[in-house]
């Protein structure tokens, strides 16, 4: 009954709908309804050669396997002499002994791993799973995408999750970000200063990261590589592609670069290279980008008016039992209805932070949060009292002052 109330646009995916349930359930008796997080089972099933849940099943059927597994586990311990006192120690016990690191980083401390299964990534991203097939479809289709919005909306974060875990790991995955004084040779390729010999300069062509990554991928047809461009629309686009405006259209079409000799066979854009970039929407001076480039990329919208992004500090709040923090994401929701302005909204990574408190909010509204509101409204410093971090969380539904 609760599922089929339950929206799939803000949370789909039976695993990540199991994660919630067992939260809730877990107000009904903490020792015999623990959390539930379908990835660790899985692993534990794997682990312990324990029969996985289907393929197919529903939220019940995932969260039902869940306890059988820890029943079992109580079981084979007590026969051998290791009393597990309930459900929740059983399942303290399994998950200590997987070795999961809290933040999901490797033993080595190196990048967040990438999730198996995309019902796991959209659970450590608080995002709809549906949400990720969308843009996964539009990645797949247009080989290009960009994620456009106001800072603090998780957009590179987002993009380099998600391309991890389409590529299957990180070394695949190569991030550039992109400022007024990039270039051309920077990007693709083009002539640097070599080390001096016999006290002579030279230059050496070099591949630039765009070069690097379609090497990579041409040599791997089988495999998906995927570059992320962050702050795509801060540099000089048409001098930085050059002729790549071309080839991100016409992939099969040969083309010479502007760097290559004349007995050099044409480049061809390799097909299973696909380009992630990220776009701020809130610095007029950059927003717009010339429409040939919105031709060849598929743009998504991380707006603070529209789900998912609108609820997402919320769903993260309570993800993370940070419930009686709730006001903040209240009062984000009113500083942004005060802006009235979709392309410079408050972001909600402000306040994704794990420490977070009352404290911890006062700072982040004071040092962050009102610099940026006092920038965009430059020529208005009077309407910086509507602000107010205590003005904003007294106001009522309706955005009255509370009684």
């Amino acid at each position: 009954m609760f599922c089929k109330r339950f929206p799939v646009s803000v949370m789909g995916g039976a695993g990540t709908r199991a994660n919630v349930i067992s939260v809730l359930l877990m107000g009904e008796d903490v020792e015999q309804y623990p959390p539930y997080r379908i990835g660790v089972m899985k692993q534990a099933c794997t682990q312990t050669g324990y029969q996985p849940p289907e393929e197919d099943a529903n939220e019940a059927d995932l969260y039902e396997h869940g306890l059988g597994f820890l029943d079992g586990f109580i079981e084979e311990a007590e026969a051998r002499d290791l009393p597990v006192r309930h459900r929740l120690e059983a399942q303290s016990i399994v998950w200590g002994t997987l070795n999961l690191p809290e933040d999901g980083r490797d033993d080595d401390g190196g990048e967040k791993l990438p999730p198996g299964t995309l019902d796991e990534l959209a659970a450590d991203l608080h995002l709809p799973v549906g949400f990720l097939q969308n843009v996964e479809a539009l990645i797949r289709e247009k080989k290009q995408v960009i994620f456009q919005g106001p800072p603090g909306t998780g957009k590179t974060y987002v993009a380099q999750m998600l391309a991890r875990h389409l590529a299957g790991g990180g070394e695949r995955c190569q991030i550039v970000q992109f400022h007024p004084s990039y270039s051309y040779e920077d990007f693709v390729q083009g002539y640097r200063p070599t080390r001096l010999e016999a006290r002579q300069p030279g230059f050496q062509l070099k591949d630039g990261p765009f070069m690097r990554s379609a090497r990579r991928a041409q040599g791997d047809p089988d495999g998906k590589y995927f570059l992320v461009i962050d702050e795509i629309n801060r540099g000089n686009l048409a001098k930085t592609f050059g002729e790549l405006y071309f080839l991100l259209e016409y992939r099969k079409t040969p083309m010479k670069l502007m760097y290559q000799e004349e007995d050099e066979s044409a480049f061809t854009m390799p097909d299973n290279l696909y380009i992630v970039g990220t776009m701020n929407t809130a610095d007029r001076s950059i927003a717009l980008v010339d429409l040939a480039l919105r031709r060849r990329f598929a743009f998504v919208d991380f707006s603070t008016n529209e789900e998912p992004i609108k609820g997402l500090l919320r769903r993260w709040l309570w993800a993370k039992d940070l419930g009686g923090m709730e006001w903040v994401a209240d009062v984000v929701e009113r500083a942004n209805g005060k802006l009235d302005d979709h392309h410079a909204a408050i972001g909600p990574s402000h306040f994704m932070r794990p420490d977070l408190d009352e404290g911890t909010v006062e700072r982040i509204w004071k040092h962050n949060v009102l610099p940026y509101i006092e920038e965009h409204l430059f020529g208005e410093r009077g309407r910086l009292r509507e602000f107010a971090l205590d003005r904003l969380r007294g106001m009522d539904g309706e955005g009255n002052a509370a009684d």
